[in-house]
Formats: C-alpha cells, sequence, structure tokens
C-alpha cells in the first residue's frame, strides 16, 4: 500500500489524541480535549487523503 508508514504513523497519533481527550474529560480539562479532538479528526481527514492516492 502506498503511504503505509505515513497512514500507520498517523492513526497512531489519532488514536493517541483520542484517548488523551476522553482522560482530560474525565479530568475537567476541557480545552484540552477539545484540542486533542480536533488534532484526532485532522489526523483522520490525512489518512483518508492519503488512502485516496
Amino acid at each position: 500500500m502506498k503511504h503505509a508508514t505515513a497512514i500507520s504513523q498517523l492513526e497512531t497519533h489519532a488514536s493517541n489524541c483520542e484517548n488523551n481527550a476522553a482522560i482530560q474529560e474525565r479530568e475537567g480539562e476541557h480545552e484540552s480535549a477539545a484540542t486533542n479532538r480536533s488534532n484526532a479528526a485532522d489526523y483522520r481527514q490525512a489518512i483518508e487523503a492519503l488512502r485516496a492516492e
């Protein structure tokens, strides 16, 4: 698969951001959680763009 390494790394980063956001929400760090959710969405969008090539 083309871009397999980049996609794998982006998936790891997206998952980490999603996991961190959930933890931050529980801890009341809502601004940080929102940033992580936004970053995760950006990573997922990049993954889709690479898969489309």
